[in-house]
């Protein structure tokens, strides 16, 4: 759900970049930038399911043979300790929200370097967002005029 988000301001963002930078082909650079950014939070999904099969399997404890009342109280003292705390936050962090930032990250680079010829610095890679917004905001204004 972030990510599809995500993808719209991206989409947006890299529009915005190609007019400001008066490319011809606008739309193909907003048409690469998604995919740099599918492709992107792609990998970043894969590698936090990875890390989160290994958290699992890192905290797993023999519990017994199902069906017996062993296991159904050491699972339910399992998954009472597992619900929340620092371990649930960090896998929500590395499952949720990364993928679509690195995404975002990765079509920045594209943005920055290759549609407007910048320098690859911080401040470059997510210049313009601010005025996405505002330019986002002021479309809303207009059409309820």
């Amino acid at each position: 759900m972030i990510g599809g988000v995500f993808i719209v301001l991206v989409a947006i963002w890299m529009y915005q970049a190609a007019v400001k930078a008066q490319k011809d082909n606008a739309l193909l650079w907003v048409v690469m930038g998604c995919v740099v950014f599918f492709t992107v939070q792609f990998i970043m999904v894969k590698l936090s399911s990875t890390l989160a099969e290994m958290t699992m399997a890192a905290s797993s404890v023999d519990i017994g043979s199902p069906g017996s009342a062993e296991f159904a109280e050491r699972a339910k003292l399992i998954n009472s300790q597992s619900s929340g705390g620092f371990r649930a936050f960090f896998l929500f962090f590395i499952a949720d929200v990364l993928p679509p930032f690195f995404g975002v990250l990765g079509a920045g680079v594209v943005r920055t370097m290759f549609v407007l010829k910048e320098k690859p610095t911080l401040k470059n890679l997510f210049s313009g967002i601010k005025e996405m917004f505002i330019d986002i905001g002021r479309s809303f204004k207009a059409s309820q005029q």
